[in-house]
């Protein structure tokens, strides 16, 4: 029989089974009245996911030898940064609280993939290439903090497109209910 040893260090899960960490975001954006009623917003977002599985981690030094193989859970934490952009249309326009419609979409790129065996605290990290698209429609309420300034929180229904990404609870699951929580500049 043949046996295939893998050419680099790497993970591989041994089961399909994942337990998801709540995903957490945070933002700040800057939104832009084209009427009384309709405003253009694009911001900057992070985004923090986690998972933990089951899996065998295999380490390949430089002579192409495994020096290190390791069965064992596995937490890996993406960390992503986004550009969401959507159009707002106003359903109440008060001067402490605003309520609106939105309909938008949003661009990440995962900047950091990381892997942690938890039977030793071995860190693997693993490059993600491309980016995330996604695209989403929601309402929401804005606190105004001041004369430009507010604190906003969208709960959205947001699809994330198949887009190469690490395993992760959008890749399971790409119909998600989200709850953006930010600071908004309005000019």
């Amino acid at each position: 029989a043949l046996i295939m040893t893998p050419d680099k260090t790497g993970i591989k899960e041994k089961t399909s089974t994942s337990e998801y960490g709540l995903p957490v975001s945070v933002g700040a954006g800057v939104r832009i009245a084209l009427s009384p009623k309709w405003a253009l917003g694009a911001g900057l977002s992070y985004t923090y996911l986690t998972r933990t599985f089951n899996g065998t981690y295999t380490h390949v030094n430089e002579e192409g030898v495994i020096d290190n193989l390791l069965t064992s859970g596995i937490r890996n934490s993406q960390h992503y940064l986004g550009i969401p952009v959507n159009a707002y249309y106003t359903i109440i326009d008060s001067r402490n609280v605003n309520f609106y419609a939105y309909a938008g979409g949003a661009v990440e790129k995962c900047l950091y993939d990381k892997y942690t065996i938890l039977s030793n605290s071995i860190v693997h990290k693993e490059v993600a290439k491309g980016v995330q698209l996604s695209a989403n429609i929601g309402v929401g309420v804005e606190f105004m903090l001041g004369e430009h300034l507010g604190l906003y929180l969208d709960p959205s229904l947001r699809y994330y497109f198949d887009c190469n990404q690490p395993k992760s609870i959008r890749t399971s699951q790409p119909l998600m209910l989200g709850f953006e929580l930010g600071f908004r500049f309005n000019l």
